[in-house]
Parts: structure tokens; sequence; C-alpha cells
């Protein structure tokens, strides 16, 4: 064979060699067992091998109520070194749990140590299923800590949840997750449904906590609801006007070519207008859809709706300036100036209940006022304002009671109304909040239950939100009846849940008294939507 050929051989043989070796192999150690469990005082045994081709010393680390024996000593590939660990607990009714360490100079192994008394009954449950909006299916996770064989079973207090197992055995250290699926549709009707688990004789209550609330997805900007029709309508961040409607729980959007500022309904509850930055839309409610579009010369900060189409819009800036009055039932309608005193930028009106009158709340003025126009002609007549000059605290902005014949500011203050100006915008007594920096974010009232709904805006001092609850007080006599807590807005993730208050912005009552209406969001939740409606059942006392 010449030197040519010797050369190849020797490379193939190098390459052979290379390929059977490989990637060296990481000498580990294996033990029989990750958990050890001891029922009293008893031995367990715990084998121990290696694949490590060369013999190596190795030590064991027990917690003091384990004896090991050997403790330590030689294990070499191959070969099976069998521990004999022996429990010694004192008192045999606590439970002990420890490590114990197996240590070489090339792996150590740890072995998890349970000591339980000799007939330990013990378990792990899910103590709430969340199902968050959008969400019809939550997982109950039973895990069997003790030494015994667990039986359970579970009922519901609802025929509209389903449960992928209803019963079953756990044996010792087992552990099983069941699915519960609901039928939210019809749930959204109960009240507080639970699932019973009854685990060897023990009965555990598992609330099922559904998120009940119709999330948005834009930030509210304004909104008003009409008893004479039971229509919500606000207006949000997009270009639309949204529709809710109470009887069947949807929402239905009308687009707009303007991003809105504000939003009116006529008193009959057909019609709304929405204010824009120099534009009004005019929209009819029933039809869902848009009547007409004119251009007013001010960026609307708040606008007022009458049954025949007279709109009065509140220009956001300018200081002194007027309201813009035009109709809006037609296209090109003229836009014409309120006579008499100018008034400053920044007034929040309301529309009188006898559509005669307009009240408006001014702003950043010092002391401020409640001002008074006629729209009885069409283009608002400045009238007067309050007998008061500083004596009573206005707030910003006002609400009416159904028959007209008081009038609530923001502040707290109440005053009666009248079409004779010596009697009317007279003080006629205070809405006593829970905090004095406390005002009042929202208002209505029903006569039919002669009770008001306010929602409060927190002290800015403190307070980043609103507190989460629904004020209802006596409407004839102001006085304080009772709070109801709104819905927290939750995000499930794994098993741990966090929670955020619903900071309330408006809140409206169904003309027949069954239920509120409330918005809200969740400040500084991060949310993807952090603005919702929440219905409050009001034949329910506090659920």
């Amino acid at each position: 064979m010449d030197k040519k050929n010797i050369i190849v051989l020797l490379l193939i043989g190098l390459s052979l060699l290379m390929v059977s070796c490989g990637k060296p192999i990481e000498p580990q150690l294996t033990v029989s067992a990750d958990t050890l469990v001891f029922k009293g005082n008893q031995t367990l045994t715990l084998n121990v091998t290696t694949n490590n081709p060369e013999s190596r010393k190795f030590y064991v680390y027990a917690p003091n109520w384990i004896a090991v024996s050997p403790a330590s000593g030689q294990i070499s590939e191959g070969e099976t070194v069998q521990l004999t660990l022996s429990s010694y607990l004192n008192d045999p009714m606590v439970v002990m749990e420890d490590n114990l360490y197996l240590t070489t100079a090339f792996d150590d192994k740890t072995v998890k140590l349970l000591g339980l008394p000799e007939d330990y009954t013990n378990y792990t449950l899910t103590n709430k299923l969340f199902y968050p909006i959008g969400e019809d299916e939550a997982i109950m996770h039973i895990h069997n800590q003790g030494n015994t064989t667990l039986d359970y079973a579970i009922t519901s207090s609802t025929t509209f949840a389903s449960l992928s197992s209803s019963s079953g055995q756990l044996s010792m250290l087992g552990n099983t997750d069941i699915t519960v699926t609901i039928d939210r549709e019809n749930l959204l009707t109960e009240t507080n449904p639970a699932l019973y688990v009854s685990i060897n004789g023990n009965v555990d209550t598992v609330p099922l906590v559904i998120e009940k609330k119709l999330l948005l997805p834009n930030d509210v900007v304004d909104a008003e609801y009409a008893k004479a029709t039971d229509l919500l309508v606000f207006v949000a961040e997009n270009a639309t006007l949204n529709i809710f409607h109470p009887d069947t729980q949807e929402i239905s959007a009308v687009a707009l070519s303007y991003t809105p500022t504000c939003v009116s309904i006529s008193p009959d509850g057909t019609k709304a207008v929405v204010g824009h930055d120099s534009h009004v839309t005019y929209v009819d409610l029933l039809l869902e859809t848009v009547l007409t579009v004119n251009d007013v010369p001010c960026d609307a900060l708040d606008i007022v709706l009458t049954n025949d189409g007279w709109t009065y819009v509140f220009p956001r800036r300018d200081q002194w300036t007027t309201i813009k009055c035009l109709n809006v039932t037609t296209p090109n309608a003229i836009v014409t100036a309120h006579t008499g005193f100018t008034i400053y930028a920044g007034v929040k009106a309301k529309l009188h209940p006898s559509g005669k009158f307009v009240y408006g709340a001014q702003n950043g003025l010092s002391p401020a006022d409640i001002e008074k126009y006629n729209i009885q002609n069409g283009t608002a007549q400045y009238l007067y304002d309050s007998p008061y000059h500083g004596d009573y605290s206005m707030g910003g902005d006002l609400w009416f009671e159904e028959s007209g014949e008081r009038l609530f500011t923001r502040a707290g203050t109440v005053f009666k109304t009248s079409e004779t100006q010596s009697q009317d915008i007279l003080y006629n007594g205070t809405i006593t909040l829970e905090d004095n920096y406390y005002s009042i974010a929202w208002l209505d009232q029903l006569e039919l239950k002669k009770e008001l709904y306010l929602v409060i805006k927190g002290n800015s001092w403190y307070e980043e939100s609103n507190p989460p609850y629904v004020y209802v007080y006596n409407s004839d006599n102001l006085i304080y009846k009772t709070k109801r807590r709104l819905e927290d807005y939750f995000v499930v993730n794994g098993e741990n849940t966090e929670y955020f208050d619903a900071s309330p912005f408006f809140v409206f009552a169904h003309s027949n008294g069954t239920q509120l209406y409330v918005i809200t969001k969740a400040v500084g939740s991060g949310l993807l939507h952090e603005w919702a409606i929440q219905v409050i059942d009001l034949s329910l006392e506090n659920p």
C-alpha cells in the first residue's frame, strides 16, 4: 500500500472516531423519587444511580427529623446505592416539610420530604372562579395534599353552569382540574351563583364571579338619558353617537363626521344633537340616522336641545361670549347670538323640564353663579342670575328634578325654581356628602321612587378616581339612604386576579324604577377597554 492510500485510510478512521464519540456525556445522578411522603413515623427507601464512569464520593444532608443510612459513601457507574430514610415526628399531628440534599463533586439532587400524620386529610381548592367579559370558562383546581384518598362531589346553585367532572377520587398528592362553563346570558340575572364542593364530608362554597358590565370601546366624553324613550346616549372619542338600549342591553352607533365634544337629547327622547368644534350634528335616535349638520362659530363645551329642534351651544373659550342659537331641523340654519348680558365661557347648561328656559352654571368665575335664559322665542334671552353672590357654593354644573321645581348643583346646594324672578333660584337645602371636599359628578332624580342617585367626584388632593359607589338619597328631604358598591374591573392571570375600582362618571335611572345605568372607568388600570356601562338592579337591596 502506498503512502497516499495510508493517509486516506487514516483520515477515514479519524472521521469515524469523531462521529462515534459525539458530544461528551455529562455525568449526573438519578434518584428514584423527587418527593417522599412519610405517614407518621415510617421508613422509606431512595435509590440513587449515576452514569459517571469514575467512582465518586457522595454525601447526604437531611433535616433532624429524618435519619439516613448511609449518609455518605462511594458511587460508580452501573451501581445502585439504596438509601434508607426513617422519619421521627415528635408531634404526629404536625405536618413537616423540608428537603433532602444529595451531593457529589459532579452533580447535586434535591428530594422534597413531607412528614404527615398517619391519617392526614388536607387539600387546596380554587376559592373563586372568575369570568371576565368575553370568557365563559374557568378552571377549578383540587389538590390532595394529605395522605388519604379524597372523594369529591360538586353541585351548583344554578342550572346555567356545567362541569367537566362533578365527582371523583384523588389519591395521595393527586390533583384534578375541572372546567366550569357558564351560560353567561342567563347567569347575568342571577344573584350570587356558586358551586358547592363536598370533599370527604366537608363542604366548601366556590363563588362564580361573573363580570357583568358592558365594556365600551372608547373613552366617554358626555352622556344623557331620555326617560321618555329610555334610551341612554353617549359620545366617545371616536366619531360616533352611541345609543344604549336597556331592554336588549345592546349598543347601536351612528357615524358622525366630526369628533364629538358634548351631547343633548330632546325631552321627548326621539332626537339628539352632538356638539363639535365649530359644528352641530342633529340625529334621529329612533331611525338612527343623521338629519342635518350645521356650522357654528365656536368650540362646543355644552349643548341643549328642545323638542322643536332649537339648539343652544355654549362655547368652551373666549371668556365673555354668547350662546349660539340655531334651529337644526334645517341645514344651513341661521345662527344667532343670545340677547342680554354676555356669559362667561365654560358654562354648563340644562333645559328646564317646562321647555321654556335653560339654566346655566358658571365656571371660571369666583364666586360662580347660576344663570337663567328664556328660550320661548327661539333665540335665547339672558334673564338674570341667582340673588346670591358667594353665599352658597354652586360647583359648576346642575340637574333638575323631574317636576322642575328644584335644581341641584354640583356642590350639593339645592334651589327652588319659579317663573317668577323673586321666587326663582332660592336656596332650598344642601345634599350632605361623605367628604367636605367631594362634589357631585352626576345626578339623576326619580320621582316614582322619590330618590336621588348620585355619583361623586373624588377629592383631587388624594384620590385619582371617584368613589366606586352610587349614593342614594331621599329626594324630598335630601336625607342619605344608602350606597351601592359598583362592580370591580378585574383581570385574570392564571390563578391571580387583579382588581380595579370602578370610577363612576354618569348615573341614570330607568323610568320604571327597576334599574340604574352607570358609566364607569377603571382609572389607571391600563386596560384596553377602561370604560363600561354597569347595570344596578334596584329591586335588590345591596347585591
